[in-house]
């Protein structure tokens, strides 16, 4: 499958950790950061203004990965300065677009406001930075004003990212703008979504096929209220349902979530797709058969593609066949089935390997028994 010429724009270490209750270490951004970039990331995003330890860490990102690490800023030069100082050469510049933001919370109009933006990417240009720009509540702006804005800054930045800052945008808007901006402006097009209403991964996938150049997302998801768009289900998507492979290590997807979900404490649902505990988890006896049969039957792509592992559990939803593979053909198999999802039911729960041992021994003292 050839690469789709795609880039990965992540933001685990930023808009991940600005989850509440999130604060990862030193060590520990640069560790996961290391596993970002071998998985075939483009672009690392990072916002050293933050705290002095955020500096350290934008500052040794750079010295590691260069122009793949972009400094995120406000359109205010104490934050360009400070990109500069830990090192970055590029940076991504961020000023809303949408008058809830440009009126309410800074107090500005429209024109003030573009010409803010336009001489803040001036001014970081002539200190030899390249600038992306994050147009901040896109989603809801103006979209008149949407589009003189992005055409009065094209020339000046290298990519532009549509910020969806509350998740409000549909396939179906998210379509409409990344291919009018595709034929309508010259420089590349990401895409930056919130998972307010569940959208953020169908949103993501659609601006991919719809032509945009960049992904923005975190692995899990991590981030802001309801999150971003992760990572993992986006590339899955593509690759699987849509034929668009972009270039990464698929099969590191599991290693670098778990590896999130260790760093942030935030736990993973069981049933997350393609990362989660159950992702390729099967009890039913229906399910359990055919996957027996043919793994295919019940998935839509092998856990070993994401480093993951299929698991077949045993429990009240049970069938005999996962018995038979397990303990081979005997005149006590029903009985045994029985059992289990007897204690399923008491136990609200499946039923583990060294129960099953326990009720094998139980059932095989009580045939010695009935045969004395």
């Amino acid at each position: 499958m050839k690469s789709s010429g795609i880039k990965i724009h992540d933001t685990t270490l930023r808009d991940g950790e600005q989850m509440p209750g999130v604060v990862m270490s030193f060590d520990e951004k640069l560790r996961l950061a290391e596993k970002i970039m071998e998985f075939g990331t483009g672009l690392i995003d990072i916002m050293p203004v933050v705290s002095d330890s955020e500096f350290r860490v934008t500052k040794e990102l750079v010295a590691m990965f260069g122009d793949r690490v972009s400094a995120t800023c406000r359109a205010k030069k104490a934050d360009i300065n400070t990109a500069i100082k830990a090192g970055a050469s590029r940076v991504t510049m961020f000023a809303p677009l949408s008058d809830i933001h440009i009126k309410k919370k800074l107090g500005t109009d429209r024109e003030t406001n573009l010409e803010r933006a336009i001489q803040m990417i001036d001014y970081a240009r002539k200190h030899g930075l390249a600038v992306d720009f994050a147009g901040e509540d896109s989603s809801r702006a103006d979209y008149e004003y949407f589009k003189h804005f992005v055409g009065s800054i094209q020339n000046l930045i290298k990519v532009f990212f549509v910020a969806d800052t509350v998740g409000c945008l549909t396939p179906e808007h998210t379509r409409n703008v990344i291919s009018h901006m595709k034929k309508s402006f010259s420089c590349p097009i990401g895409i930056h979504t919130h998972n307010d209403f569940g959208m953020a991964t169908a949103n993501t996938v659609e601006a991919a096929l719809s032509g945009a150049d960049y992904l923005s997302g975190t692995f899990t998801g991590i981030g802001e209220r309801a999150g971003n768009a992760p990572i993992e289900e986006v590339c899955i998507s593509l690759k699987h349902l849509h034929g668009k492979d972009i270039g990464v290590r698929y099969e590191m997807l599991k290693e670098i979530c778990d590896m999130v979900q260790e760093h942030t404490g935030v736990e993973m649902q069981k049933h997350k797709p393609v990362v989660g505990e159950h992702a390729f988890a099967h009890e039913s006896g229906v399910h359990v058969d055919g996957v027996m049969k043919s793994p295919e039957t019940y998935e839509s792509f092998k856990p070993e593609s994401v480093g993951h592992k299929r698991k077949i559990c045993i429990g009240k939803h049970s069938g005999s066949s996962i018995l038979r593979q397990k303990l081979g053909d005997c005149a006590d198999i029903e009985k045994m089935l029985e059992i289990v999802k007897t204690l399923s039911e008491i136990n609200k729960d499946g039923v583990t390997e060294e129960e099953i041992g326990n009720i094998t021994e139980d059932m095989k003292k009580s045939r010695v028994v009935e045969l004395a």
